[in-house]
């Protein structure tokens, strides 16, 4: 197949990004089984942070119950931060997880016919997750001629180019046929300290009226019925150039939390211009296999088009092709006069889609070419590598080697929902940028502003500095590099309200440049609640790129999985599970035992728990803790086992609402074994210690005399709790006696020991 024949095919395929629920018996969208009814969704834009809520109402149109997974991406600055799944009036807000726990509990919760939704990145495990931009959820049960009700929200950073931004809702189509909304609304608020200027609705499809607008504020509204997804939903404004060269900074802080803040440098365009200078030598690798059919492929063509369009007749290029092969325009840079380019792009254009992806003799092939002076290799692909170096960190590292030989200026434009940008990140810190465009999203903006950068120079040495600098923790920039016209940011935390001042220093043009803000951190302030999330979100950025370079570990993958819990976000090891509280975190108890908790949403004024032994009892809400409890007890005559408590729930309006918590008593100790390579050490040898318990188990530590406790942590890959410690130099010969005890979540204990004998 040539690569004309495929981009001819490209306007038969369309797929929603808006969020499609698609039976899992079935590959494509149809409308005959399961339509849109109704869809919200609500932008907030505050001081480029994009929060977007999306509400969509499905109706079955199935004569029995449907599963259905729900799929959609997101644009490659944006985090998803919250879901929920409704069960008929019943909102099932998502809590997350790590990965691996929530889908066991989804599948335990799915075959009690219970409601639950699970939302993670990609489709299959982490590794997958942490190189694509798609989201999917399962969705079970759809009722059989009933309706299902999800809500999705996520974060986005808008980025400043030449004082210009763009925001998008992905609206558009990608694969199969496109999605029609019922009745459709959208609520816009755009807020800024820097002036706006010339808000403008780019999507002619969704004719947003404008109820308000200032320099600093600008809302509007859109509602329409059958509205049909052709495009984005697309709003373009500048920002004023009387508010360039200075730096605004945002703050927030809970009680018991640390502060966050934004400091933002929003630098003025200079004055050189990207069309003057010396010549240039220009290398574009294009990525023609399999991976980049359809819309891939012809946001990727048009880009090499759009590139090879803008050089100068005294400029030099080349174009190489690669796919399993590597293929070259010419030997060696030509000029870049119009019969070359235009000899290019039909060379480019008379290849075919074939194989596997061999990035890393593409980029070989490329840095070969490059003799000196200005220079570019500029790669277009979805840095997907199926030959050669595959692994993410050897491959950018052996590129980084080769490169310094020659040292091109290295620019990625990654294309498609499933780019693989840790690795396109770690290529383009080679004095280069990266920019991303999902498969559907308008490429104009981001593709000029691309293009626009061979020729400039960026902010050199950019650094902030904040004091007093004792107060401030773990900053973090936000992007990479930035040009004259841009924005560049950092966020970070703060530990005591004081007065502080931050300045931002690099050079622009070979000029220097200082840019100064004093700002008071607040005790409190409940402004900007989405620093928070912010900071936690460029903090597992960095501890994601770690674990691409070094490998993964225990304890950065702790971390992340903390801060998303905490800040309420989805990683590669994460995933939303909307469920029955009580399902996620049953209650293990004694008989006898006599306190029963349990949280709820804002709106609830009273809860009443019905009990499997027939006892009734009211709950009390305790304010401090966010919490309903009530005490009771259990009868000692109840068998080991799990029941439930039905949950009676009144809001202050008066509606009832109807849960249940489950909860399991358990009288017996855990049953644990224990297992050693050997029963005779040296000392300094280590010893290795695995233990099986029951399910129930909650903590299992290994006891000897000599030894600190032992925490033995779950190890999938031995299938047991495993931990070890070493025998100390000074711990006499003999046998003694290791004690392994597992504590459940009732509090019993159970133990077993093992003899092992310390070798003289």
């Amino acid at each position: 197949m040539r690569l004309a024949a495929v981009l001819l095919l490209l306007t038969a395929l369309a797929f929603g990004d808006a969020g499609v629920l698609i039976p899992s018996d079935r590959e494509k969208l149809d409308a005959s089984v399961l339509s849109l009814e109704e869809m919200s969704i609500d932008v907030r834009i505050d001081n480029g942070d994009a929060r977007v809520e999306i509400r969509q109402i499905f109706l079955s149109h199935h004569n029995g119950v449907l599963e259905g997974n729900y799929l959609f991406a997101l644009p490659g600055r944006a985090t998803v931060s919250d879901f929920a799944v409704w069960d008929d009036v019943t909102r099932i807000p998502g809590v997350i997880l790590e990965r691996k726990r929530a889908e066991e509990l989804y599948r335990d919760i799915k075959a009690q016919a219970i409601d639950p939704g699970l939302l993670q990145m990609g489709e299959r495990d982490a590794d997958e997750a942490r190189r694509t931009a798609v989201f999917s959820a399962r969705i079970v049960p759809i009722p059989a001629h009933g309706t299902k009700r999800l809500e999705i929200e996520y974060h986005e950073t808008i980025p400043v180019e030449k004082l210009k931004c763009l925001f998008a809702v992905p609206l558009r189509p990608d694969a199969y046929q496109a999605q029609v909304a019922g009745r459709l609304r959208i609520q816009f608020e755009l807020r800024s300290k820097h002036p706006l200027t010339g808000v403008e609705v780019v999507s002619k499809s969704y004719p947003m009226k404008i109820g308000e607008s200032t320099p600093n504020l600008v809302k509007g509204s859109f509602e329409g019925r059958n509205v049909t997804f052709n495009e984005d939903f697309a709003v373009r404004y500048s920002v004023d150039a009387k508010g360039a060269d200075r730096m605004e900074v945002l703050t927030h802080r809970d009680a018991n939390e640390p502060g966050f803040f934004e400091a933002s440098a929003l630098i003025a365009p200079g004055q050189a211009s990207g069309a003057g200078g010396g010549p240039r030598t220009v290398v574009a690798l294009f990525d023609n296999s399999l991976s980049m059919q359809w819309e891939k492929l012809e946001r990727n063509f048009q880009a090499l088009d759009t590139l090879l369009h803008m050089l100068r007749p005294a400029d030099r290029f080349n174009v190489v092709l690669f796919n399993t092969e590597v293929q070259q325009f010419a030997p060696a840079p030509v000029g870049a006069d119009t019969a070359a380019v235009e000899k290019a792009l039909g060379f480019v254009r008379a290849s075919r889609l074939r194989g596997g992806t061999d990035l890393e003799r593409a980029l070989g092939a490329a840095l070969a070419q490059f003799s000196g002076g200005e220079s570019y290799l500029v790669l277009l692909a979805d840095g997907s590598p199926t030959r050669g170096t595959i692994r993410n960190a050897k491959l950018a590292s052996g590129y980084a080697a080769k490169w310094k030989q020659a040292r091109p200026r290295t620019y990625v434009f990654a294309v498609g929902d499933d780019a693989n940008m840790p690795l396109l990140n770690m290529l383009g810190r080679n004095d280069g940028i990266v920019e991303w465009v999902r498969s559907t999203e308008p490429v104009e903006f981001k593709l000029n502003a691309f293009l626009a950068k061979i020729g400039q120079r960026p902010i050199e040495q950019l650094r902030l500095v904040a004091e007093p600098a004792a107060n401030f923790d773990m900053v973090y920039r936000l992007g990479s590099e930035t040009f004259a016209g841009s924005e560049a940011a950092w966020v970070g935390q703060y530990k005591k309200p004081l007065q502080a001042s931050f300045t931002a220093r690099g050079a622009r043009e070979g000029q220097p440049l200082e840019l100064r803000a004093q700002a008071a951190l607040p005790a409190l302030s409940a402004e900007h609640p989405q620093l928070p999330r912010t900071w936690a979100r460029a903090r597992v950025d960095a501890l994601l790129e770690k674990i691409e370079r070094d490998g993964e570990d225990r304890a950065t993958i702790d971390e992340i999985i903390r801060l998303a819990r905490k800040y309420k976000f989805v990683t590669p090891y994460t995933s939303f599970l909307a469920a029955p509280r009580a399902l996620l975190r049953p209650r293990l108890i004694r008989p006898g035992d006599p306190v029963l908790r349990v949280k709820t949403d804002p709106m609830i004024a009273s809860v009443v728990a019905l009990f499997p032994f027939g006892l009734v009892k009211e709950l009390r809400y305790l304010k401090e803790e966010d919490t309903w409890q009530t005490r009771f007890l259990a009868p000692v005559d109840m068998n080991d086992g799990t029941y439930r408590v039905r949950l009676i729930l009144r809001d202050r309006a008066g509606h009832v609402y109807r849960e249940s918590k489950t909860f399991v008593i358990a009288s017996q100790p855990p049953v644990v074994r224990v297992r050693l390579d050997k029963k005779r050490f040296q000392r300094g040898e280590s010893v290795r210690v695995r233990a099986s318990a029951s399910r129930t188990t909650r903590t299992v530590y290994a006891r000897m005399y000599g030894i600190a406790p032992v925490s033995l942590r779950w190890s999938a890959q031995e299938g047991a709790n495993a931990g070890e410690f070493t025998v100390p130099e000074h711990l006499a010969a003999g046998k003694y006696v290791l004690t392994v005890t597992a504590e459940d979540f009732a509090h019993n204990i159970g133990t077993q020991e093992v003899a092992l004998e310390v070798l003289p």
